[in-house]
């Protein structure tokens, strides 16, 4: 298939497909990918040179159905429709998926037989953010409305209940075991009350902060003690690396329960590893430097990381892979709520069997 005269710089529908905004790829009927424009090879990385040596196959994404593609050319194939339109999720050259809104139609000579398929996509990886942002934020306030119902229904009656056991706690001649069944009663009514808090927190809009200088390294040493005894126990060495004069403007509670979040997570995320590997020994770095204007905060572990799949979902309210009853799946909610509220950015990186790294940046 020669595109001679399209390419012809004169030529005002060469023109308007080489400087189109929307990624734009055609191919001749056996599928032989035979021009993308501008467009199409800056959202995907491939030079011309490479994508007229390869099909549209080079695109297909691992996630996307091999069902899904039969259903397409279907209806492409059907002469009483000759076009598709719809999502699709493609992957570049480095990896990355992109979700575009694509229409595929052939193309014919004058007699009518099909020499070759256009394809336009339009990247629509911003709608989809923005439609991600809409539903968290519905989320949200879902969860609002449940915590403030819960916090008036319940915590009244908690408190209550709260206050009767501590008064059975001073009265005389207690077993043991009636002794032990009131702490119960209290630390799990505690675990409620600490849960409707936490609902509260995240589904609040960004409070403000007075945020002040605050030196990192008393901090560091803090979250390394009060997790000595339950790392030691696990098997787990803490390591601190930070400067004793780097400092960062922040909020010291909210900070501290940040990386106190982070580093229980990192332990159970090393116990988990130790199920399959008994005698590994576990290791936390929390470590923080500081690079031209930036502050930048880690929290890494050896542990059992985290699968791909659930890297989006890490910061979603109630998102949790541990089993019912042993984790809200609100911490790393409340851990983005309030880097957020302390102007900071949290991102992660994590690889099965090998560790998972928490950084967070403060300007």
């Amino acid at each position: 298939m020669s595109l001679e005269i399209l390419r012809d710089p004169q030529n005002i529908f060469f023109r308007c497909v080489e400087d189109c905004s929307e990624s734009i790829m055609i191919t001749n009927k056996d599928n032989q990918l035979v021009y993308v424009n501008p467009a199409w090879q800056r959202i995907y990385g491939y030079s011309y040179e490479e994508a007229t040596k390869d099909t549209p196959r080079i695109l297909r994404a691992e996630s996307q159905d091999p069902e899904f593609y039969k259903v397409m050319w279907a209806d492409i194939l059907n002469p009483e429709k000759g076009y598709w339109r719809g999502e699709v999720i493609n992957k570049t050259k480095a990896g990355e998926n992109v979700p575009v809104l694509l229409t595929i139609t052939p193309f014919k000579e004058s007699c009518g037989n099909v020499t070759g398929y256009m394809g336009i996509a339009v990247d629509i990886r911003e709608k989809k953010k923005l439609e991600e942002q809409i539903m968290h934020q519905d989320r949200l306030a879902s969860v609002g409305m449940l915590a403030s119902g819960l916090a008036h229904e319940i915590g009244t009656p908690l408190g209550t209940i709260r206050g009767r056991a501590e008064l059975l706690q001073m009265a005389p001649n207690l077993t043991d075991m009636m002794k032990s069944g009131l702490s119960v009663i209290i630390s799990q009514i505690d675990r409620v009350s600490k849960l409707i808090d936490s609902l509260l927190r995240i589904s609040r809009s960004k409070q403000s902060v007075e945020l002040m200088p605050m030196r990192l390294n008393p901090i560091f040493h803090e979250i390394g003690e009060l997790l000595f005894q339950k790392a030691k126990y696990s098997n787990v060495e803490i390591k601190l690396d930070c400067h004793e004069d780097l400092r960062i403007n922040g909020e010291r509670a909210r900070f501290t329960q940040v990386l106190l979040n982070l580093s229980i997570n990192a332990i159970h995320a090393i116990q988990e590893r130790q199920k399959l590997q008994p005698s590994l020994q576990g290791e936390i770095v929390l470590s923080a430097v500081q690079k031209q204007d930036k502050v930048i905060v880690k929290v890494q572990d050896n542990g059992c990381g985290i699968p791909n799949e659930n890297m989006t979902n890490l910061f979603k309210p109630f998102f949790t892979t541990k089993d019912i009853g042993m984790g809200t799946g609100l911490g790393l909610a409340i851990v983005n709520r309030i880097v957020d509220e302390l102007d900071g950015n949290i991102s992660v990186e994590s690889t099965v069997n090998v560790g998972t790294e928490f950084v967070i940046e403060f300007i």
